[in-house]
């Protein structure tokens, strides 16, 4: 999860170590030292001094001798933009080893070099290749393997600024910049049209006029022109100092001058000055993301070799891996069919036992529905006995009822009586009935019961039970 890397800029005058970390996509500057060597030609005091310094700084951070990337100082190297046609691009290194003789003024057997692809067109690609004699890499090497330090990549400042100028996000479409490093006794100018890395420019300066002569290098170069919007120029190195800034803006042939951006780095608080060594925070970068310019001058037989074991044995693994998934895929819908049809056999053998369940609950549902059409029924009904009482509380004991018909809501009664006109008034005091009248006419008649003979009046009353009265 956590990824260190470290950076080892020699430089004509000084040497710089820094330490990186890498987390959740963000860098961490950890540590860092701007040191001042003597000159190479005082051979053993550089030597000394440097092994020192690097043996102190991997001491301090407790640091691990994997993930090491050096850079050589500009001056040492020769930096060629080249084109070649597009054909060229299946076999380049041999076709630039045998171009060598044109782009440089030593024997190809004397010189390491490397490249870097920057843009390919239909026709044609465009490459940055860099040459270092073997003279002048070779020390630096055998001097790290005094103490057991093998680099994995080897840089110029050029390549390591530009590679954390692009992590950064700097380069943005239809904007010019320009990239200048300011450190003495040399400076750098670095062109950028968009996110294409047009030129390099590497002279020898002094303090005095050095903006001046900025603004005139810039303006033999390929970025200017009156169609050509105004670059941002961007400052960093060791001799960088702010004062630079306004000096250049004013110009007036650039759009501002910045430090270089610094956005996904993080740093102790309080540090300011990261942009003097904004190159040597690149070095360490390439080992621990990808960087658009992939180059290394580390000779050919220093690089690690991938083991040709390798290919076969993750092609093997791939090949398992989808033989394992698809025998899990088949495993899990063989016991899924297997199971569906367990379910259907026994949904099929308890079809009848549900059958005969539903059944069954379709009639008790039937059921419940009459019982609750008859519960209505009874609690809508007043009660029979409540209509008889009713009806022998207020018929006098004289009357004889021989026949008493109920349809719900209608009553009739049959009998006799002394005065049968006497009996409406009667019940229709009545709370519980209303409508009270002669279902048929009043007629004379001889009572005949056991022990009675007399003549008295036959009726016949029809009444309906009264609303107020359903709720006695």
């Amino acid at each position: 999860m956590f990824e260190t890397g470290v950076g080892i800029d020699f430089r004509q005058n000084h040497l710089i170590l820094i330490s990186l970390k890498k987390s959740l996509g963000r860098v961490t500057v950890v540590d860092y030292g701007i040191h001042p060597i003597p000159s190479e030609s005082q051979r053993e005091e550089w030597e000394s001094q440097i092994l020192n310094l690097i043996t102190a700084f991997f001491s301090k951070n407790q640091l691990s001798h994997e993930r090491i990337s050096i850079s050589v100082p500009r001056e040492k190297a020769i930096a060629r933009f080249i084109s070649l046609p597009i054909s060229t691009k299946d076999n380049l290194r041999k076709v630039l080893e045998y171009e060598m003789p044109k782009y440089i003024p030593f024997e190809k057997e004397e010189v390491h070099f490397d490249y870097c692809l920057l843009k390919e067109e239909t026709d044609a690609i465009h490459l940055l290749t860099v040459f270092v004699k073997k003279a002048d890499l070779d020390p630096y090497l055998l001097l790290l393997k005094k103490i057991g330090i093998q680099p994995i990549s080897i840089q110029i400042p050029s390549t390591a600024a530009l590679n954390l100028f692009f992590f950064n996000g700097g380069a943005k479409e239809n904007e010019n910049s320009v990239l200048i490093d300011v450190t003495e006794p040399f400076w750098e100018m670095n062109l950028i049209q968009g996110k294409d890395w047009k030129e390099s420019f590497h002279f020898s300066s002094s303090a005095e006029g050095r903006e001046s002569r900025m603004i005139q290098r810039f303006n033999r170069s390929s970025l200017k022109g009156d169609s050509i919007p105004k670059p941002t120029f961007y400052i960093y190195g060791l001799d960088a100092t702010e004062k630079m800034f306004p000096s250049l803006r004013e110009t007036g042939q650039v759009q501002e001058v910045l430090p270089p951006p610094m956005s996904r780095l993080k740093w102790k608080s309080g540090e300011s000055l990261l942009y003097k060594i904004y190159p040597s925070m690149g070095i360490p970068l390439k080992s621990l993301t990808r960087t658009p310019f992939d180059l290394n001058l580390l000779p050919a037989e220093m690089r690690k070799k991938r083991k040709e074991i390798g290919k076969p044995i993750f092609i093997t693994l791939a090949f398992l891996t989808l033989v394992l998934c698809f025998t899990w895929v088949l495993g899990v819908f063989v016991r899924f069919d297997k199971g569906l049809k367990e379910v259907n056999s026994e949904v099929k053998k308890r079809r009848p036992e549900v059958e005969a369940v539903e059944k069954l609950q379709k009639q008790k549902e039937a059921l419940n529905k009459e019982i609750l059409e008859f519960n209505k029924i009874k609690s809508a009904e007043i009660g029979k006995l409540v209509i008889l009482e009713e009806m022998t509380r207020l018929l006098p004991p004289a009357v004889w009822v021989w026949n008493v018909k109920y349809t719900g809501k209608e009553i009739e009664i049959s009998g006799f009586a002394d005065s049968a006109s006497d009996l409406i008034p009667l019940l229709d005091k009545s709370p519980l009935f209303e409508k009270v009248e002669f279902s048929a006419p009043v007629t004379k008649e001889k009572e005949r019961r056991e022990g009675i003979e007399k003549e008295r009046e036959r009726f016949k009353i029809k009444m309906r039970l009264e609303g107020r009265g359903e709720r006695l």
